[in-house]
């Protein structure tokens, strides 16, 4: 089993391996119990994001804000991952299943360009702010050294990474 696998190793080997522990239903029904719930607590913050954008910028009621999101996300992401297995086997994109394809986006392309805006908000938006919420004195040496490492190093090393993810 190749740790690296993403989805596959947690959908498909790991059953395998829970089956053959012992007391390995035990275990993999709190394995992914506490992966549901992962998921779920981290889903919840980003939703919320969503919803109140929706609520902020067009002026929606939030009981229509959430049905809005919860529909777009079921669409967009619930059918096409539960369908790829089932009756879209056989569709890809850029030879990866749905499932995969979603998950190299999100992985490899989603996640990087949220770190990279992150570090590129913190360093050239926020910068006063952030030097006040580091130290007590936001001119401190650490203060300094950590905001100019933020600024200028971090999107370096976040591009490097992302364009080896790419190739």
């Amino acid at each position: 089993i190749e740790p690296n696998a993403g989805p596959t190793l947690v959908f498909q080997s790991l059953p395998i391996v829970f089956s053959h522990l012992w007391a390995g239903k035990f275990f993999a029904i709190v394995f992914f119990g506490l992966l549901l719930i992962a998921a779920l607590t981290t889903s919840i913050t980003i939703y919320e994001v969503i919803i109140t954008a929706l609520q902020e910028k067009l002026r929606m009621r939030r009981g229509k804000a959430i049905f809005v999101t919860l529909m777009g996300i079921f669409l967009l992401g619930n059918v096409p991952s539960i369908l790829g297995d089932n009756l879209w086997k056989d569709f890809t994109i850029f030879g990866k299943s749905i499932f995969d394809a979603f998950d190299f986006v999100s992985g490899n392309i989603l996640f990087m360009l949220t770190a990279l805006g992150c570090a590129i908000f913190v360093g050239f938006v926020l910068k006063d702010d952030a030097k006040k919420e580091l130290s007590p004195t936001p001119n401190s040496r650490f203060t300094t050294i950590w905001f100019n490492y933020v600024k200028f190093v971090v999107p370096v090393i976040i591009l490097v990474i992302f364009i080896s993810n790419l190739i």
